[in-house]
This record gives structure tokens, C-alpha cells and sequence, in this order.
């Protein structure tokens, strides 16, 4: 039995990974601020997915939230595989950063950059306790703008990034030993969510390339929350995985 633990399944790429994952009969806990009616009525009563409220704009609580699940869920001990999965994010403040607002800067890097450190540190804390033989993962999904930059995105370029070097950074504590827990980022793609529509209707006087992607959705340039989280799941479910991988879902075949 994989099980998988994903931050933001409450839509979007989240929602689609989960619901995928829980379909091939992986257990799968959502950890949301927001519920997902929807995952849990598709899953039924057969406990393939279910959730843990959780706010990562708080990441403090929210990481002990997370460790308190770790420890309680005695199941746990049973999976031929546990994946922690960094997928909850946030786009605003966009636009030039002298401009942005203190508090919506502070809280963009809690939910994704404090918040994954924090759920990270947690979730190896508690490994040595699941045999798991068949693997302890944490796969971060990041993005291109990771790796590139761009004007208006100041805060969403740093915390990709920062996932990216977080991900390299404790895959060399971890090594490759008996028992070590794998790291690894994945940029998705561009994919077509509600995030998306923010992009493409934003000024671009606080965001330049707006056009760029306006024209990818005109030309049918973007994947479907579905079509991402079918390459995911394939690529997670695949084994390739190696320590500290740094990927792009768009350099993986299609499943």
C-alpha cells in the first residue's frame, strides 16, 4: 500500500493528484484549510482519502498539526511506501515588489517556503518509525519560474527556488543509507487552474508577461489539472525517483 501525504487538495493539481492517486488504491490524507467535499464523496467510505484541516499561512501550527497526525496514525507503520507531497501554494503579491503588501510578501513565503521546511523536518522526525520498505519520500512541486526569472513574481520566484535548493540541501543530509528519506522537486508544467486565470487577467504593468501565457491558453499550450497529475502519479509511481532529482514534468513521457 503507497500512502500519500499532499498539501492543497482542496482544488487545482491537488485535487486532481489526489483523486488519481486514490483511484489506482493508494491511501491518500489531504492536509486543506479549505475541506474537498468532492474527494471524499468520489473515495467513499473506504478511507482511501480523508483530511486533516490544517492552515500553512500559520506554519508553526500547522507543523504541529501535521506531527501530531504522524504520530497518532498507527497505520502508518504498515505502507510499503509514504510520500509527503509539498503541493499547497499561493501566488499574490504580484507585481513590482516595492509595491507589494508586507504582510501578503510574509505570508506567500510562510505557505510556500516556511510551511514545506517545516512539514519536511517533521516528516523525517517521525520516518525511523515506519519500515516502509519500499521507500520515505518528499517530493516538492515547484515551478519553472524556480529556475527562471520574472518581473512581478519576486516572492513566487524566491520560494520556488527555495523548495528546489530545500530539496537538494537535505538530500545530501539525507544520502542514499538504509532507511534515508528521498527528496525531490518536480515543476509540474503550466497548468490550467484557477491561478492560471489570475495570470492571464493581471495588468501587465505588475506582471510583463501576462501576454506569454494569455497566448498559451489561446494555442491549447496548457495541461489540464488532470493531465499534470496523470504525469505525476506516473513519474511517483514509476520508482525513477532518485535523491534530490530536480525535474520538469515536461522532460517525462507521457503515461
Amino acid at each position: 500500500m503507497g500512502v500519500y501525504l499532499i498539501t492543497g487538495t482542496s482544488r487545482g493539481l491537488g485535487e486532481a493528484l489526489a483523486a488519481r492517486l486514490a483511484a489506482k488504491g493508494h491511501r491518500v490524507t489531504g492536509f486543506n484549510r479549505t475541506p474537498n467535499p468532492r474527494l471524499r464523496e468520489a473515495a467513499g467510505d473506504d478511507g482511501r482519502y480523508n483530511e486533516i484541516a490544517c492552515d500553512l499561512s500559520e506554519p508553526v501550527a500547522a507543523a504541529a498539526v501535521f506531527e501530531a497526525f504522524l504520530q497518532e496514525a498507527a497505520w502508518l507503520r504498515e505502507a510499503d511506501e509514504i510520500t509527503l507531497v509539498h503541493n499547497a501554494g499561493v501566488l499574490d503579491p504580484m507585481g513590482p515588489a516595492e509595491e507589494a503588501d508586507p504582510a501578503a510578501q510574509q505570508t506567500h513565503l510562510q505557505v510556500n517556503l516556511t510551511a514545506p521546511l517545516l512539514l519536511t523536518s517533521a516528516f523525517i522526525r517521525a520516518a525511523g518509525a515506519w519500515p516502509a520498505p519500499r521507500g520515505k519520500r518528499v517530493v516538492s512541486i515547484s515551478s519553472g519560474a524556480g529556475r527562471k526569472p520574472y518581473a512581478g513574481w519576486s516572492a513566487y520566484c524566491s520560494a520556488k527556488a527555495g523548495l528546489d535548493m530545500m530539496t537538494r540541501c537535505i538530500a545530501l543530509e539525507q544520502g542514499d543509507g538504509p532507511g534515508s528519506v528521498k527528496l525531490a522537486s518536480i515543476a509540474p508544467g503550466v497548468v490550467d487552474t484557477g491561478m492560471q486565470e489570475t495570470i492571464r487577467g493581471t495588468d501587465p504593468r505588475r506582471f510583463p508577461d501576462a501576454g506569454r501565457f494569455v497566448k498559451l491558453k489561446e494555442t491549447g499550450s496548457l495541461y489540464t489539472p488532470e493531465e499534470a497529475a496523470a504525469r505525476l502519479a506516473a513519474w511517483l509511481e514509476s520508482g525513477a525517483m532518485k535523491q534530490g532529482d530536480i525535474v520538469d514534468v515536461r522532460e517525462l513521457a507521457a503515461p
